[in-house]
């Protein structure tokens, strides 16, 4: 606890963490009520679209969104930031657009889609799309209280919203959940929009250069942080279009509840990189083997409990092989270590080694999650991030190996 104590710092991480948390618990909650709802084949499709529209809007908006964050606040022009919110609202649209187009060919190899299910698409896409970029601004402008504030009142919003149209039974119960998460980032984001536009007032004239200069910037940054965003992801894309409807539901389910201790480390990992941006030292991370001992019956409990879990709250029909939630708690172990390593080797002026080691992350993770789901069935997903983890921390350490000899 004293290492992690370290590690987060001050009042100020510790308020980070506390609330990033307690809005993961929410988020879970959330997901845990509309899955309970929806069904198998009706979660199945919402995974898949809000799947997509992540991936989507990480493809397209993550080089511009950190070439805006990895610049001092100081050293960003008004018109960059208000060029960056028009770029950000036309690559929504196009994500919009792109997502429809993935869900029509998912209706034609998988199962009928009704016509009202693109509208939402399009529209949640758009907005969750645009949301998420407008966050990464206020990060940018360093409102980090705001941004964290705002994150905690999307998830309420969200909860209340959900209540609210599934008790008057005017629209489908996917659509109600839909309109939740419109709602909640229409809101948001407008009142984002709002003080941001107040703090960086700009003549229209120097529009288009705030909006040239990001664009030209945003081929100028790293794959550390796409790659990452996409890999998380990418695992629920391939089984929805390779196997059988129903096993995106149930896998989407159980990664969910697994993948929701994660917030701890990624948010370490982001205040160490912080910490490292302002000038202070932060130690390198190692564990010893009473540590990993302790970490591995940790996760092998946690996948029990996960396991009785869904068997009670959801019935047998959703429960998976207990394999594949051992596997998926061994990934999020490895995933875990190799962020910490990958941060520290970013902290260490590695950035050049981190792009080539994460764009193998992104090629290796989609051919082996590909071919191993192609052969092996849902378990095949898991497995071949195991792999691409171990590999990929295996890589991490030679480099920093190679920093420390040279430092």
């Amino acid at each position: 606890m004293a290492r992690l104590g370290n590690l987060i710092g001050g009042s100020a991480s510790r308020w980070f963490i506390s609330t990033r948390g307690f809005s993961s618990i929410l988020a879970l909650l959330l997901a845990l009520s509309y899955t309970k709802i929806l069904g198998i084949d009706k979660r199945s499709i919402l995974t898949f679209i809000m799947v997509s529209a992540l991936i989507l809007t990480i493809i397209l908006t993550s080089s511009l969104s950190l070439s805006l964050r990895n610049k001092p606040k100081k050293e960003i022009k008004n018109e960059e930031f208000v060029g960056y919110l028009v770029l950000l609202s036309i690559l929504s649209l196009i994500a919009g657009g792109i997502n429809c187009l993935l869900l029509l060919f998912y209706s034609n190899i998988k199962v009928d889609i009704p016509a009202p299910i693109f509208v939402v698409c399009f529209v949640y896409t758009v907005l969750a799309c645009a949301n998420l970029g407008i966050q990464d601004a206020l990060l940018a402008a360093e409102s980090v209280k705001t941004a964290v504030i705002f994150d905690l009142l999307t998830i309420l919003i969200q909860i209340a919203s959900l209540l609210f149209f599934v008790n008057i039974e005017q629209t489908s119960l996917m659509v109600s959940v839909f309109i939740s998460f419109i709602f909640s980032y229409s809101l948001i984001s407008f009142a984002s929009v709002t003080i941001l536009l107040n703090a960086f007032p700009i003549q229209s004239s120097l529009l288009n250069a705030g909006a040239r200069s990001m664009l030209i910037q945003s081929k100028k940054h790293t794959l550390f942080g796409i790659a990452s965003g996409l890999v998380d992801r990418v695992d629920r894309f391939l089984i929805g279009l390779i196997l059988p409807i129903a096993f995106l539901a149930k896998y989407a389910l159980l990664s969910s509840i697994i993948s929701f201790s994660r917030f701890l480390p990624d948010s370490a990992a982001k205040i160490s990189l912080l910490a490292h941006h302002s000038g202070k030292k932060t130690r390198g991370t190692s564990y010893s083997p009473r540590q990993v001992l302790f970490i591995l019956l940790a996760g092998a409990l946690f996948v029990a409990a996960s396991q009785c879990f869904i068997y009670i709250v959801f019935g047998v029909t959703w429960v998976l092989p207990l394999y594949v939630g051992v596997l998926l708690v061994s990934q999020e172990i490895l995933r875990g270590n190799y962020q910490m390593k990958a941060t520290e080797l970013m902290a260490l002026g590695g950035s050049h080694a981190m792009s080539r080691i994460s764009g193998l992350l992104i090629l290796l993770s989609l051919s082996l999650i590909t071919v191993l789901v192609i052969i092996l069935g849902v378990w095949g997903a898991p497995l071949a991030m195991l792999v691409v983890y171990f590999f990929l921390t295996y890589l991490v350490k030679l480099e920093l190996k190679k920093v420390s000899s040279v430092r």
